[in-house]
């Protein structure tokens, strides 16, 4: 994307930032909807590296650092011409977005430098903070769900013994009844015990009457 018409670039401080492959370059400034930087190959001191511009992690753009700045030709960055303006086509606030820049058709990004790197460094920890809000509210409701469920289970306890209690009564009268059967069945049989004797002693005269009778008939007629 081309820079905007007329843009001034923001001052530019600290050392320069070396890419793992030998590349130099960072992102050192964003400004509102704008992203400055630069990116220079010292094995190739001419060339003007194509980059590709990531925001929250969606490309947004690709383009060549091969703007001109002064403060990179003051330093020995080549001629100067290996500086990158990016404008966002949708006029986000670029410092509250995850930005990386990428050089294209290689592994790895351009790191943030100076105002750019504080920036950066902010978003990353308001986006933690987020998160963490979001994890602390995960847990706030994680615990209320504990509380409702050990209310429930509170709740299901008492009614379990409730239960047992009013089982253990129904048990209580079903010994008593038990027991009084048991009883009129003890009573009953000590009845039928003393019929049965009663029986047995009455049988027993009579028989003992029968023999007196028949002996008396005996003696009279022998």
């Amino acid at each position: 994307m081309a820079p905007a018409p007329g843009s001034s670039l923001p001052a530019r401080q600290g050392s320069l930032p070396a890419h793992a492959g030998g590349i130099l370059g960072c992102i050192d400034a964003i400004d509102g909807d704008r992203l400055f930087g630069w990116a220079w190959d010292p094995s190739r001191p001419s060339a003007r590296l194509p980059i590709e511009i990531y925001v929250d992690g969606d490309r947004t753009a690709r383009m060549e650092a091969g703007q001109l700045r002064e403060d990179l030709a003051a330093n020995g960055i080549g001629d100067g011409y290996h500086a990158f303006e990016y404008q966002d086509p949708q006029g986000r606030a670029l410092a509250s977005h995850s930005i990386e820049v990428r050089l294209a058709g290689q592994a790895g990004s351009l790191p943030a430098a100076g105002q750019a790197a504080s920036v950066l460094a902010t978003h990353a920890l308001f986006t933690r903070l987020a998160q963490l809000e979001s994890a602390v509210a995960g847990l706030q409701d994680e615990q209320q769900k504990t509380g409702r469920f050990y209310h429930f289970a509170l709740k299901g306890l008492e009614t379990l013994q409730r239960d047992v209690t009013l089982h253990d009564k129904v048990l209580y009268r079903q010994d008593e009844r038990t027991e009084a059967i048991l009883q009129q069945t003890s009573r009953f049989g000590d009845f039928v015990r003393k019929i049965v004797w009663n029986r047995r002693f009455i049988v027993t005269l009579s028989f003992l009457g029968l023999f007196a009778h028949l002996f008396w008939i005996f003696i009279f007629f022998f």
